[in-house]
């Protein structure tokens, strides 16, 4: 008999056309985009680590946003966030 384990909903912002690839990269994989987004947090908490090279989070995203030049308002957006928390 499986332990049922308390949940929680996450919620998260993201342009429309990266949930849509998201989830098609997703379903290529027989996933769901919350089946996807949940062994990402597992793995996080696991590892107690982010699993992805983003040794300086501003960094990163400085760099996503040269990858992703068309997200440049969603990146600024974060930045903008991460810098006043």
């Amino acid at each position: 008999m499986a332990i049922k384990q308390k949940t929680i909903q996450v919620a998260t912002r993201v342009p429309v056309e990266i949930k849509e690839q998201a989830s098609l990269v997703a379903s290529e994989y027989g996933l769901g985009l919350s089946d996807a987004v949940r062994m990402f947090v597992t793995r996080i908490a696991k590892e107690k680590r982010i699993p992805l090279d983003i040794s300086n989070p501003l960094a990163s995203i400085s760099s996503f946003d040269k990858l992703y030049p068309e997200y440049q308002s969603y990146i600024n957006d974060v930045a903008e966030g991460y810098l006043h928390e």
